[in-house]
């Protein structure tokens, strides 16, 4: 009896799945469409928050410093690109592995990485000062110009092509940006107040083209620089979080913060709506990696476009942003501009409707 109970037992404990098989168990059961609806969803989500929570932030104004908030941003990418890893390779022995590879081993390839470090921070901050200085809406729509920016650059120093039909969506992207830029107009009985709007307004505009540039130039660098490695991208976060963290304290130690005096506190003025900004930062690149991964390029277009759309929403919900009819003329450019320039010749062709059938 006592056997017959150990051979029982032994049966069970081998037809029990270890916990790597039940996830990969759980993600078999679940389709490639499920997938990708969730992917999309949580895309959407982190896309229109980020923008919401950023601009949420400053309208409080707590007299934050934000290049704290940027070091500590890049403080959190740290650990969660290495549980990511760990992840991916279902093992934590392996992960220290190729981190122990590509790191220690490649010491001049993690060397080249800072250049992409410094942008990216660079980039961190002028998203800050531009969600300071500009309504979510329109900051989410002229954003979208690293679009262009990424395809100049990829053209000038990739020597890639770039079609017809891609050059014309980068015309559309252009003219959408230019039209949901509306300045404040100037009021006789407040003409200084006015003006100052005014130059907040282009100071806003500025930061947001730094950060495209920014962001272009370092995705341009990595691909060509860095061509001949293709390590994980979790180990490539990892790879910049060695220099993003250094970069961003010595930002931190460049700015006169006269509030860290008053609280003694480099924390000051952080409130769940700067948290909030930071988590969603930190957790954007990762959520782009998995999108990527399990959607096509048509659906994130798709995704990114109802970003736009909830982030307008947003705006006219949670700070009386005036949505006009130039605003959704731009809004509509830059979404039509988003799809045109991701879709291949035969997708787009595929939209039209079929041409009428020829009478007898």
């Amino acid at each position: 009896g006592r056997r017959a109970h150990q051979l029982r037992r032994a049966n069970d404990c081998v037809g029990r799945p270890r916990y790597s098989q039940r996830f990969r168990w759980w993600r078999a059961s679940m389709t490639d469409d499920q997938l990708k609806m969730m992917s999309l969803l949580v895309f959407t989500f982190q896309n229109a928050a980020f923008v919401l929570l950023m601009r949420w932030s400053k309208v409080l104004d707590t007299h934050y410093n934000s290049t704290v908030a940027v070091l500590i941003t890049e403080i959190i990418k740290m650990p969660l690109s290495i549980a990511l890893l760990i992840y991916e390779k279902r093992s934590f022995s392996e992960a220290m592995l190729s981190l122990k590879k590509e790191i220690l081993g490649a010491p001049i390839d993690t060397f080249k990485i800072a250049v992409p470090a410094l942008l990216y921070t660079v980039q961190n901050n002028a998203l800050f000062i531009a969600m300071e200085h500009l309504e979510a809406a329109v900051f989410q729509v002229t954003y979208q110009l690293k679009t262009l920016t990424t395809a100049v650059l990829t053209v000038a120093l990739l020597g890639r092509s770039v079609s017809p039909h891609q050059w014309g969506a980068l015309l559309l992207l252009m003219a959408g940006t230019v039209l949901v830029q509306e300045p404040p107009t100037l009021k006789p009985s407040s003409a200084g107040s006015a003006e100052d709007d005014g130059w907040s307004f282009i100071v806003g505009v500025g930061a947001t083209v730094v950060a495209c540039v920014c962001s272009s130039v370092a995705s341009v660098y990595l691909e060509k620089i860095l061509i001949e490695s293709k390590p994980s991208i979790w180990v490539r976060n990892v790879q910049l979080c060695i220099f993003t963290i250094p970069i961003a304290f010595s930002g931190t130690l460049m700015v006169s913060d006269a509030y860290m005096k008053e609280d003694g506190t480099p924390l000051h003025g952080f409130t769940f709506a700067v948290w909030a900004s930071i988590v969603t930062n930190a957790a954007g690149g990762m959520i782009v990696a998995t999108v990527m991964k399990f959607a096509g390029n048509i659906l994130r277009n798709f995704a990114q476009a109802c970003a736009i759309i909830v982030g307008g929403f947003g705006s006219w919900l949670l700070f009386d942003f005036v949505i006009t009819t130039r605003f959704v003329g731009g809004v509509a450019l830059v979404i039509v501009s988003i799809f045109i320039y991701g879709s291949k010749v035969e997708q787009l062709l595929d939209w039209l409707p079929p041409p009428p059938a020829a009478g007898r």
